[in-house]
């Protein structure tokens, strides 16, 4: 890949692709060289462009491409330099691989949590609460980390903005007391079933329900609260499908990855779209699962339930698209259909509790509800969806919090209809060997 088109002058587009290799290879620098919440970034920021180019450089020639020219280089390292400014402590902290969560109070009370759940406090980010505003501002222009441009203004004083890594940023101005910043970081993890048992999720006994009720085609919802592992397990439940199965995946921010997890090669990833200044172009769920219908899909996966597209996702469910699975934010395995029910009345669907009750029954098979207790994630329920009586869902509690450590137990058989699709696939009741159902 060379910097120049073939007239000689510099091709703008490979220019800027540049630019953003030595802004990631900056950042990967910064992780090793600094601690977050350190005061003066400046000429840290020049060594780190610095060393970006020599590291771009590097890997131009090991592909047999020529070294970027001094010339080019002086002024690719300016704007890989401003770009970094631009984003102040953040750019520190979004290099710092351990940091999760980052929350913004202001530009001086900053807070993050770390992998495994540690909570600190850490140095300011910016040295006033308008420079703060301005790194965002970057963020939003789509400088540096970012792969789309929005507002960030008095008359846009709201932000929700995906970063180029996966992370989710959302920021508010003026109708807060200071401005604030919260990123949550993800990363893609292709964690299988066996490895969130050996890491205490679940039990091995849970372990087998969960892969047959995979191969057997049961639509199941996993709940628990922020940030409880509900998306690493819909992650390694999905892994057990077939790598040819056509799966369809709707998120308000593509946190899944299946379109980039090796274990899947027929995947579309959509992704909710907020309409733009004047109102215009965006694209909700309720959209994006009618599309996801039309694409003859054998499995839909909704990131998060949240909206009316509940009422369209139950529909599909008891209508033939089978193995569906979907997250939801909720306390208890029985508050779902409680919150499902809610979500069903919004419009434009506006269903009556009656009516949502017995398209849950129709539909859903298992709730999966997830604990979270420090760093510790693990299943505390899981639900069987038996029927519905008027506005009430019907259903039996297989296995039930117990104990102090409320660790998910057996507490009642799954129904005979249920069991016997489960032995098709393997499974047998605990206490029986496989096929003697």
């Amino acid at each position: 890949m060379t910097l120049l088109n073939q007239t000689g002058a510099v091709d703008a587009e490979v220019e800027s692709a540049v630019v953003a290799d030595v802004v990631a290879a900056a950042r990967q620098i910064l992780a090793g060289e600094t601690e977050s919440g350190s005061g003066d970034f400046g000429s840290l920021f020049e060594h780190a462009a610095d060393e970006g180019i020599v590291a771009v450089n590097r890997r131009r020639l090991a592909a047999g491409d020529a070294a970027i020219p001094l010339d080019q280089a002086a002024r690719l390292r300016s704007v890989a330099v401003a770009r970094l400014r631009g984003l102040g402590g953040l750019a520190v902290l979004l290099a710092d691989e351990t940091v999760e969560d980052i929350n913004c109070n202001g530009c001086d009370n900053v807070w993050v949590t770390r992998a495994g759940g540690t909570r600190e406090q850490v140095g300011p980010v910016a040295d006033s609460d308008e420079e703060l505003i301005a790194a965002v501002q970057a963020l939003a222009s789509g400088a540096g980390l970012s792969d789309t441009e929005r507002r960030f203004d008095r008359a846009a004083p709201a932000l929700d903005l995906q970063l180029s890594d996966g992370s989710r940023l959302h920021a508010i101005r003026d109708v807060a007391h200071r401005p604030s910043v919260s990123i949550r970081r993800h990363r893609l993890v292709e964690a299988s079933l066996d490895q969130l048992q050996a890491g205490g999720m679940f039990s091995s006994e849970i372990s087998d329900l969960l892969r047959a009720a995979v191969a057997a085609g049961f639509n199941m919802t996993v709940s628990g609260p922020f940030a409880s592992g509900k998306t690493t397990l819909v992650g390694a439940l999905t892994a057990l499908c077939p790598f040819e199965e056509r799966i369809v995946t709707i998120e308000d921010a593509r946190e899944l990855g299946l379109h980039e997890d090796s274990r899947h090669g027929n995947v579309v990833a959509l992704e909710v779209r907020p309409p733009n200044i004047e109102g215009e172009g965006g694209v909700s769920a309720w959209d994006l699962f009618h599309e996801a219908l039309r694409m003859r899909p054998d499995r839909i996966i909704v990131g998060e339930v949240r909206g009316p597209e509940a009422a369209v996702m139950l529909d599909a469910m008891s209508t033939g698209t089978d193995g569906s699975l979907s997250t939801i934010h909720t306390s208890t395995s029985e508050g779902v259909f409680r919150k499902l029910k809610t979500h069903a009345r919004k419009p434009p669907a506006g269903l009556d509790p009656e009516t949502s009750a017995d398209l849950i029954a129709g539909s859903l098979d298992l709730v999966i509800q997830l604990g979270l207790r420090g760093d510790r994630r693990w299943v505390t329920s899981i639900r069987e969806v038996r029927g519905a009586d008027g506005a009430m869902v019907l259903s039996n509690e297989l296995y039930a919090p117990t104990g102090p450590d409320r660790t998910a137990q057996r507490d009642a058989p799954i129904s005979a209809e249920r069991a016997e699709r489960l032995a098709e696939h393997g499974w047998a009741p605990p206490g029986q060997a496989a096929g003697r159902w």
